[in-house]
C-alpha cells in the first residue's frame, strides 16, 4: 500500500498511532497534533468519510489512506495493520478520532508495553473512576462478561479502543470481524497466539456525542461475540 519511496522515508520510525475514522472532521486536527508529541508517526484510516476528514489529517500532518467506501472500524484496523506490518515499527497505539480519547495519556499505554513487556495493553475505563453513563456501563459490562467467557481471556474493559501493541501482535493478528466486535476479537487472538496482555487506567471524555446508538452498537457486537466463540476455528488461519 506504501509506495517505495514511502517506505524508505519512514523506515527509522519506531513508535506508530493509527487513528481509524469516520466522519470527524470536527476532532481529527487536534487528536492528530496531540498525538505527534508522543509518537513518530501518526496514520489515519479514512473509513469512507464524506466530509473532509481526509484532507484535514492530511494537512495536520498524518500519513492517510482513505478506503472508498464506509468498510466498519474492523476492516479499518485491518488496513492499519497491514501499512504498520511494511513500517515495522516496535510500538503501535491505537486510538479513536472523536476525541473520546486523551492522546496525552499516549505515555501511560506505552509505559506498560514496555515496562510489562505486554504484546497489547488496554486503557481500561474501569480501572479508573470514569462518569460512564449507566446505560453504557450496564452494557460494557454485559460485553466484558461475555467476551471474558466465549474467549477464556478476561479484561475489564474488553471494548476500548485506546490500546497498545507490540510489533509482535501487529505481525501475528489480523481480524475476520470488519465492525465495532474488532476489540473482542483481539481478546480471543490474545489467547491464539499467545499474547501477553496489560490494562492501565484511562479517562474518557463522554461529552463527545455518539454518532451511533449505544443499545444498537451494544447488541450488534454482542451477538458479534457469540458468533466469535462459535467460529474459533477460523482463528487458525491467523498465526
Amino acid at each position: 500500500m506504501l509506495s517505495n519511496q514511502t517506505i524508505a522515508e519512514v523506515n527509522a520510525i519506531q513508535t506508530v498511532a493509527i487513528i481509524p475514522a469516520y466522519n470527524e472532521s470536527e476532532h481529527i486536527v487536534g487528536v492528530i497534533y496531540e498525538a505527534k508529541k508522543y509518537v513518530d508517526q501518526v496514520i489515519v484510516i479514512d473509513d469512507g468519510s464524506y466530509d473532509n476528514t481526509a484532507e484535514l489529517a492530511d494537512v495536520a500532518g498524518a500519513l492517510v489512506v482513505k478506503h472508498s467506501s464506509n468498510a466498519g472500524k474492523g476492516a479499518a484496523i485491518n488496513t492499519a495493520f497491514e501499512i504498520t506490518r511494511q513500517i515495522m515499527p516496535q510500538e503501535i497505539v491505537m486510538l479513536d478520532g472523536d476525541g473520546q480519547h486523551d492522546p496525552r495519556q499516549i505515555p501511560f499505554l506505552l509505559n506498560a508495553l514496555r515496562k510489562q513487556n505486554a504484546d497489547m495493553v488496554i486503557g481500561s475505563r474501569f480501572l479508573r473512576k470514569n462518569p460512564i453513563p449507566v446505560y453504557r456501563r450496564i452494557g460494557q459490562v454485559v460485553l466484558n462478561i461475555t467476551t471474558a467467557m466465549v474467549s477464556g481471556v478476561k479484561l475489564s474493559d474488553s471494548q476500548s479502543g485506546f490500546r497498545a501493541f507490540s510489533w509482535r501482535a501487529v505481525k501475528n493478528c489480523s481480524f475476520n470481524e470488519t465492525g465495532f466486535a474488532v476489540e473482542s476479537e483481539m481478546q480471543f487472538l490474545v489467547g491464539i497466539n499467545h499474547l501477553k496482555v496489560a490494562e492501565v487506567p484511562i479517562t474518557v471524555n463522554y461529552d463527545v456525542r455518539s454518532k451511533r446508538s449505544p443499545v444498537t452498537h451494544g447488541f450488534t457486537v454482542l451477538f458479534r461475540v457469540i458468533a466469535l466463540f462459535f467460529m474459533r476455528g477460523a482463528f487458525s488461519g491467523h498465526k
